[in-house]
């Protein structure tokens, strides 16, 4: 992404910011893929534990590389987002970050159970490009 869309190294900054800086805050990253959104959290959040969520293991793999040290702070999950079962209460954010543009809106509503998922006051964060179908 960063190679193919001009703003992005923008984006991911922005994603990072509307993110809180708090000490052992728990986020859900669905569609993770390589993690780039993580390289931004990771410079403020520092003590974040993020449970990752990727159809691709192969994205996965460059994920656990690129941050082999903080596997501690990682649960890496090979899977549909759709299926795979989330705790309740076990996440203070959860991110989609350019992922649910490649779902129809059915598919997006059976992803309520994201909200379960949100402790008390929890924050689900939607970070995806928008076309101009105008032109």
């Amino acid at each position: 992404m960063k190679n193919n869309i001009k703003e992005s190294a923008k984006f991911y900054r922005e994603v990072e910011r509307l993110v809180l800086v708090t000490a052992g805050i728990r986020i859900l990253d669905l569609g993770c893929g390589t993690g780039l959104e993580l390289d931004e959290i990771f410079r403020l959040n520092t003590t974040a534990r993020i449970a990752c969520v990727d159809l691709s293991q192969k994205m996965l793999e460059i994920l656990r590389i690129k941050h082999e040290d903080r596997l501690d702070s990682l649960n890496l999950i090979t899977g549909s987002y759709f299926e795979v079962d989330l705790p309740s209460e076990g996440f203070d954010i959860s991110i989609s970050v350019q992922s649910m543009h490649h779902f129809g809106y059915k598919q997006k509503l059976s992803l309520k159970k994201i909200l379960h998922s949100l402790a008390g006051n929890g924050t689900y964060i939607e970070a995806d490009y928008v076309v101009d179908t105008t032109r």
